[in-house]
């Protein structure tokens, strides 16, 4: 009895419990092994599948019919990263395809990597490669890293001399409604290099510090915008 006269009654308060949280050391072991699952998975899948690298073909029509029966062949592949076969580059989406009677570069390109999420601890042959193709006369320039220097084998190929040629302004992006800005780019153009230039022809434009990758279809005849700087110039 309380001394004031009434019932004490002694309670007591519970207080929730904090969940305990997973083990972050736990979780990554079980991420761990579940990709070692995934790639031993996809070894099995590709084991026996041929690869498409060492195929040399004499136009870009025959690369992709021979990408299109090997993705028809194994449709759970992934066909560009698992065949290893060339393909028209992507920065090449714009380019025409076709063969031509004149000798015109086209950047090709292949996936060489090992085919997993991860490249730690792997022994795969390479990375994202490149080389020239000639849609005239079919020729292949030798295999490089960068898609730049695969662009710049080809037009060696197609316009001997041409790195020899003056450097240019580079084309307007964003013109006017009456195209004034690209007829002026046109007429200096054309004053630098006079009017006997092929289809494909490139030109050499000032870049500064920064963007030097050669540009598809961004001259004055269809061909690579090359930066300077890529020439030592």
């Amino acid at each position: 009895m309380h001394p004031m006269g009434y019932s004490q009654v002694m309670t007591t308060t519970t207080f929730p419990t904090k969940p305990t949280a997973p083990s972050s050391h736990g979780l990554q072991l079980d991420m761990f092994a579940e990709a070692a699952r995934d790639e031993r998975a996809h070894a099995e899948r590709t084991t026996g599948v041929p690869r498409l690298y060492t195929l040399r073909c004499t136009t870009i029509a025959d690369y992709e019919h021979a990408m299109a029966q090997w993705r028809k062949a194994w449709p759970d592949l992934a066909c560009l990263r698992d065949s290893h076969g060339w393909h028209v580059a992507i920065g090449e989406y714009a380019s025409s395809r076709e063969p031509t009677d004149t000798c015109i570069p086209i950047t090709l390109q292949t996936d060489l990597r090992c085919n997993r999420t991860s490249h730690r601890g792997c022994l795969c042959v390479g990375d994202l490669v490149s080389r020239s193709f000639c849609r005239g006369c079919g020729w292949h320039s030798e295999v490089v890293d960068d898609d730049t220097d695969a662009a710049l084998l080809g037009l060696d190929h197609c316009f001997p001399g041409w790195r020899d040629d003056p450097i240019v302004p580079s084309a307007p992006y964003d013109d006017g409604p009456k195209r004034r800005t690209r007829r002026n780019w046109e007429t200096a153009v054309t004053e630098l290099h006079g009017t006997d230039r092929p289809q494909g022809y490139p030109m050499i434009t000032r870049r500064g510090p920064h963007g030097w990758r050669a540009v598809p279809g961004r001259s004055l005849w269809g061909g690579y915008d090359v930066a300077a700087e890529t020439l030592g110039r």
